[in-house]
């Protein structure tokens, strides 16, 4: 582990953090943000820091940052600009000379370069300077900070207690990134390990921490939203090695104009030629995403399934309609392609369905028509992948009224699940349509099988994972 992986392990895994800008109002976030860390069962110190109260939420108050006697590893600031770069440069700086604690801020307060002023530009750059004089690396500023499922570190004052899982989430936008999170908490869409906000990334960057997350044993799946990056080399290096090693999802804006300034305005990025970071996507393996849905759904399949070992899709369906808008989906693909079954698979699936089922009709296609029972999605299912020719299956139903909602999902989670570990294919499922599938989707999510409304969302997902299949082999030779 470098240098900075190993200062970034510390702040992820902080014993003590201070919280400077503690309030005693509910409506701040420097209360959310120790409420918080109660929620979600942080174990470690926390010193909150307000001359005008005792205690917070049951947490002793200090005065100042130099009035605390046991280290701290991690400082929080919520306070205004100029107030913030005061205490840094009076307290902050001292105490580290001192007594050498603090590895690293969240500065969760704005005001600074995304404001577009000389003033805002100058006090950032005053920032960076005081801290890194110190040897304190700064998230931020104008960010929500950082969670880590595992130590139970959070700084951030919208997300409280969150399921431990395989993603981590890397974003620009605070905002954004806990909106994702609010979004698939509700059904457990996805499961978290580490979230870093980092606003106007003033020092600590998207690279540091995609390269340090590629790292992470329990990282499986990593989410980005990046809204730029000064560095283009520096970024290409890192994102080849941690694609080699991760599953890597990007959504970034700017591809117009327009998109460009709001990104400016917003973080003070500079966004930088959208048909480069096209292109640098492709040249390193990351999977960009086009648009904030396929960003949501990529991530969360991404997570649950396994890694394709190649292209060939058989498409299984209960409902022709939907079949058919799947297959003109893969037929103008440039990652998949249907899959030819063989005559065995498809005397066997003959066998079991009904006279009106069709099969291979086109090739790697399966309409099992409305005639099914429980058993019918079991069987149909495990003969499906157990064709050597098959890669992975997309599933779609609008699930017939006469079975029970969690019966046949259950046999068909049970066929997937029937696979050996060692060369698991991918399932998805198009459970049609909203609310009315919910049981069906509970029971699919919960064995592994992702669900999606429509199947452009399941052909997305599928094609994306066939796409960073062939980039690992791309790099592989």
């Amino acid at each position: 582990m470098n240098e900075v992986s190993e200062t970034l392990e510390r702040i992820f895994k902080a014993r003590s953090i201070a919280v400077v800008g503690a309030s005693t109002d509910p409506t701040k976030p420097g209360h959310e943000i120790l409420k918080n860390m109660i929620h979600i069962g942080y174990k470690g110190s926390v010193f909150p820091i307000n001359p005008n109260a005792d205690s917070i939420l049951n947490f002793k108050c200090y005065p100042r940052l130099l009035d605390i006697p046991e280290p701290i590893d991690l400082v929080v600031f919520v306070l205004p600009p100029n107030l913030t770069l005061k205490i840094v440069e009076e307290e902050l700086v001292e105490r580290k000379r001192k007594f050498g604690d603090t590895a690293g801020v969240v500065m969760v307060g704005g005001g600074f370069r995304e404001t577009g002023t000389r003033e805002g530009e100058e006090n950032e750059n005053r920032l960076k300077q005081l801290l890194r004089s110190a040897g304190i690396r700064l998230i931020g500023p104008n960010c929500q900070g950082i969670i880590d499922t595992t130590s139970r570190v959070n700084t951030t004052f919208d997300i409280g207690d969150y399921k431990k899982g395989a993603v981590s989430v890397i974003t620009q936008s605070g905002a954004l990134g806990c909106s994702f999170l609010m979004w698939a908490k509700f059904n457990e869409l996805i499961g978290l390990d580490r979230f870093v906000s980092f606003g106007n990334m003033a020092d600590v960057d998207v690279a540091e921490v995609l390269e340090h997350l590629a790292g992470v044993p329990s990282t499986k799946v990593i989410w980005v939203y990046l809204e730029g990056y000064a560095d283009g080399k520096r970024f290409m290096e890192v994102a080849r090695k941690a694609s080699s090693r991760k599953l890597v999802v990007v959504l970034k804006p700017g591809k117009t104009q327009l998109g460009a300034t709001a990104a400016f305005s917003h973080t003070g990025a500079i966004a930088g030629e959208d048909q480069i970071w096209d292109a640098v996507f492709k040249q390193t393996g990351l999977i960009r995403a086009y648009s904030l849905q396929e960003f949501y759904d990529t991530t969360r399949a991404f997570e649950k399934l396994p890694v394709i070992n190649g292209n060939r899709i058989a498409v299984l369906t209960v409902c022709g309609g939907l079949g058919t808008l799947c297959i003109e989906e893969i037929a103008v693909s440039h990652h998949l392609k249907m899959a030819c079954f063989s005559e065995e698979t498809k005397q066997r699936l003959r066998a079991l369905l009904a006279p009106t089922a069709s099969v291979g009709r086109p090739e790697g296609y399966v309409d099992t028509t409305g005639a099914v029972t429980e058993m019918t999605h079991y069987d149909a299912m495990r003969v499906a992948l157990e064709d050597e020719q098959v890669d992975g299956v997309i599933f779609l139903t609008t699930p017939p009224a006469f079975l029970p909602p969690r019966g046949w999902a259950e046999q068909l989670a049970k066929a997937y699940n029937s696979q050996p570990p060692i060369g698991k294919k991918p399932v998805v499922a198009v459970v049609g349509f909203g609310d009315s599938a919910r049981e069906s989707k509970e029971v699919l999510e919960h064995e592994g099988i992702p669900t999606f409304d429509f199947p452009e969302s399941a052909f997305r997902v599928m094609n994306n994972l066939a796409k960073y299949h062939l980039y690992r082999e791309r790099f592989a030779n």
